[in-house]
């Protein structure tokens, strides 16, 4: 199934006729109808909105509903987000996010470990100056 099918088959699940479903996200119903017809491409400013009329953009581009039918309110702002960038910033954006998720996929080292424990209780100098100061 396409992506305009898909588009309508949701837009039909909300259960908007198409002139309320367009003006709800923003555009016109031939635009719409040539949306859910594959005779224009979805853009990205026009994607960024469909999660604010209900629609599991998810689905829509890939096919695959999640379990609960839709994402979380932080995953959906993040691909609403990333969506509303230019192409080439979202393939940056893809791009660090692999990057991110190969870090840390790997085991962390002993040495790192306690590089990071470390840090996250702050050197022993900031420690003894923060003291000196509470106390005079």
């Amino acid at each position: 199934m396409s992506f305009g099918k898909r588009l309508a088959e949701e837009r039909k699940r909300l259960g908007f006729k198409q002139a309320a479903f367009a003006k709800l996200v923003g555009t016109n119903v031939p635009k719409q109808s040539l949306y859910e017809n594959d005779k224009r491409e979805l853009r990205a400013a026009y994607l960024a909105r469909l999660p604010e009329a209900g629609v599991d953009i998810v689905y829509v581009l890939t096919g695959r509903r999640g379990e609960s039918g839709g994402l979380d309110q932080s995953a959906s702002d993040l691909l609403t987000a990333h969506l509303a960038l230019p192409a080439e910033m979202q393939h940056a954006v893809e791009a660090l996010a692999r990057v991110l998720r190969e870090q840390f996929a790997r085991p962390v080292r002993r040495r790192d470990r306690a590089a990071a424990t470390t840090m996250s209780r702050g050197s022993p100098r900031s420690s003894r100056t923060h003291r000196a100061r509470a106390t005079t």
